[in-house]
């Protein structure tokens, strides 16, 4: 890959890698991936586009940042994210379903969290929602290590997860 395009000088070799194998299996199956972001803004889709020649299965991105985002771009109820917290398994199961019903994808990946602030930072939940099967979730605590770790580190577990549902 071309470094100066891609996230390459930051991901870990491994986490780049891994995201070349999903990308293939993706492809070899037919299957198309989507992503509801929160506190990584984008980045997983820019991953699943930086791989030339296999990034075709990337359907679309939500960033939804804001709690008005997740309601009107993914569908969560705004009762559950005041009841529960955007950072929350709810709101995460909730965004993962909301981008599967409002995409072309066959799975899709939410993440949300507190990249460097909140509650608990580096507190991240992500969930990966399939049709037909039971949507997954998964909490991480990677502790207060700064906003762009935090990040680096919610890739290698998104696309672990996407794997996963292949």
């Amino acid at each position: 890959m071309n470094d100066t395009e891609t996230f390459s000088p930051v991901l870990p070799d491994e986490t780049e890698e891994a995201t070349r194998r999903l990308l293939q299996k993706a492809s070899e199956r037919d299957l198309r991936l989507a992503t509801a972001e929160s506190c990584t803004g984008g980045m997983l889709a820019s991953l699943l586009t930086d791989v030339p020649g296999v990034s075709h299965p990337f359907e679309r991105g939500f960033v939804t940042y804001s709690n008005e985002a997740k309601n009107e771009m993914l569908g969560v109820p705004m009762a559950l994210i005041e009841e529960k917290d955007a950072v929350s398994r709810e709101v995460a199961i909730a965004m993962a379903e909301g981008a599967l019903a409002r995409s072309r994808a066959h799975i899709a990946l939410a993440v949300t969290g507190f990249a460097d602030a909140g509650d608990e930072p580096g507190l991240v939940h992500f969930a990966c929602a399939r049709a037909g099967r039971k949507t997954a979730h998964r909490e991480e605590h990677f502790g207060p290590g700064g906003r762009g770790a935090t990040r680096i580190k919610c890739m290698k577990v998104a696309v672990a997860m996407m794997t996963e549902m292949l």
